[in-house]
């Protein structure tokens, strides 16, 4: 025990030892000729030279090397046992933890979870998974450089950690995206409340070479209960609340419900329901004409997109665009439809413009602007005759991408224009984030600012600062002969509604402009029933 603490290592003890070994053993043999009566030198000479003595020295010596082998042997396994419990904890530490910010990863959090799915004990205890996502990740990436990107993930993990209490851990998942696993959480009340003190501790300006970058974040979570057997279950729910949080505007975070799951299973059929639709030729276009009030004459059309859904009949673009554009496939419908309405209207009145809505996510597609470019020269449609119709928030997310669509676009002579109100507004005040070359007033939404008292009052100012700023305004809304009225007694020069003229299929167009070729300009009073479908 005392070679072991003196001398630790393995070889140099089995050295000593078979040298002590041989040094005792003659040594021993002839104390035993002294006690038997010899002197020391003749005892010593005896001993030496006798069979025995040459042995006793030679089996010593020869111990000694074979214990100083068996030393090194066990001293080489022991240095590679050591070598190999230090690279099996490398790895178990690069399979449960993430290399960039140290956090455990998804692996780490199967196991805790399952861990605590199998040994909860009743009802009483739950356990709520927060899932976090950033905001403008990619944004960040694409303009400040993965160093940055990386710098972000880094310092909002620290802050997670620091902000833990007892009972909670953080996780990465990959990318953006974070869990917080709470066991034996409290409420959902407390849970909020939590929710918010986290948001308003984690999601605050980083600081980098470049200068300060913002950051910002949604969360969902869930907790466990009956229902739940994995990870996978409980990931599922609180990826729903997070849906959800990101669809309501100024909400940083949601509790799953049931509902929620319901409203997801309707979500998906009817994303299944569309793809079919798109390849069965399911999808139509509508056209509405927007009229000129001073000569009563169709100055362009409004394209709307239906669909003759199998069960429900035909549905207006409002009730599934949402869908398509929060799935993805709102980039073939709407290249599908680009392609339709350039191919209907190619043989249409040769100055009447084409309105068509675009999304935002078709935008944020490097190469939506060469798309349009090109499917207007394959058709032969005039450039300048195209209107796209652009969500007010478009440039908010990729924002390099979106302006260089938009600025591509305009000079090849597209025209933009906006409709939501506020961003209309901010297009005539010319505080806008890209160039806006016409804006949509929505009738029905000045009257309920305004009241119906000073309607007219509030419109005729709108139209005044279009007039100062150059910038066309069509008022859309106009759906009975009291809207016209209020159109005209505004100033107002081009109208879009029901009153104006009922949505019309390709073919109706088709012979509507036919028809006004061939005849006379109608006077005012036929004016409404011209554009009354057939």
């Amino acid at each position: 025990m005392m070679l072991n603490t003196y001398v630790p290592n393995a070889f140099r003890r089995y050295a000593i030892a078979g040298l002590v070994m041989a040094i005792v053993t003659p040594l021993a043999a002839i104390a035993t000729e002294v006690l038997a009566g010899a002197s020391m030198a003749h005892a010593g000479y005896v001993f030496l030279t006798s069979p025995f003595g040459m042995a006793a020295i030679a089996a010593p010596l020869g111990m000694v090397l074979l214990v100083a082998g068996l030393g090194y042997r066990h001293d080489r396994l022991a240095r590679q046992i050591r070598s190999e419990r230090a690279a099996t904890e490398q790895l178990r530490q690069a399979a449960y933890h993430d290399g960039l910010t140290g956090l455990r990863n998804r692996h780490a959090l199967g196991e805790d979870v399952g861990r605590i799915l199998r040994c909860r004990s009743g009802q009483a205890e739950h356990t709520a998974l927060l899932l976090f996502d950033l905001d403008r990740f990619k944004y960040i990436n694409d303009t400040m450089g993965h160093a940055a990107g990386d710098l972000v993930l880094k310092v909002l993990a620290e802050r997670m950690q620091a902000y833990c209490q007892a009972g909670q851990r953080v996780y990465r998942l990959g990318g953006d995206e974070f869990v917080l696993l709470w066991e034996n959480a409290p409420g959902i009340k407390t849970i909020s409340s939590f929710c918010d003190g986290l948001s308003a501790f984690v999601f605050r300006p980083v600081e980098s070479p470049a200068g300060k970058i913002d950051t910002g974040g949604s969360i969902g979570f869930a907790i466990t209960d009956e229902q739940v057997g994995s990870l996978s279950d409980l990931l599922k729910r609180a990826d729903l609340a997070l849906y959800h949080t990101k669809e309501k505007p100024g909400v940083k975070h949601s509790f799953f419900t049931h509902e929620m799951e319901s409203s997801h299973r309707r979500r998906q059929q009817m994303e299944a329901n569309m793809r079919h639709g798109l390849a069965t030729g399911a999808f139509h276009l509508d056209y509405q004409p927007v009229v000129k009030i001073s000569t009563l004459s169709v100055s362009g059309f409004s394209v709307r997109l239906r669909w003759a859904h199998p069960e429900d009949g035909d549905l207006a673009q409002e009730v599934f665009l949402p869908v398509a554009e929060a799935s993805g496939l709102i980039l073939p419908l709407g290249k599908w439809m680009l392609e339709r309405a350039f191919e209907d209207a190619s043989g249409w009145i040769d100055k009447a413009d084409l309105t068509l809505p675009v999304a935002a996510v078709q935008l944020r597609d490097p190469g939506f602007a060469g798309f349009v470019i090109s499917a207007l020269e394959k058709s032969g449609f005039e450039p300048g005759r195209l209107v796209l119709d652009v969500e007010s928030n478009a440039a908010r997310r990729e924002a390099a991408i979106v302006l260089a669509n938009l600025e591509q676009l305009r000079g090849h002579g597209v025209k933009i224009s906006v409709s939501e109100l506020a961003a209309s507004i901010a297009g005539l005040s010319m505080v806008r984030d890209f160039p806006v070359d016409r804006v949509r007033l929505d009738l029905g939404k000045i009257r309920k600012l305004a009241g119906k008292t000073r309607v007219v009052q509030m419109l005729t100012l709108f139209l005044q600062l279009a007039s100062t700023v150059e910038t066309a305004v069509i008022l859309t809304g106009v759906d009975s002969e009291d809207d016209l009225k209020c159109a005209c007694d505004a100033g107002a020069e081009q109208v879009q509604g029901s009153f104006a003229g009922v949505r019309l299929c390709a073919l109706q167009v088709s012979r509507f402009s036919t028809s006004f070729r061939e005849t006379a300009q109608p006077t005012p009073v036929e004016a409404p029933a011209l554009f009354k479908s057939a």
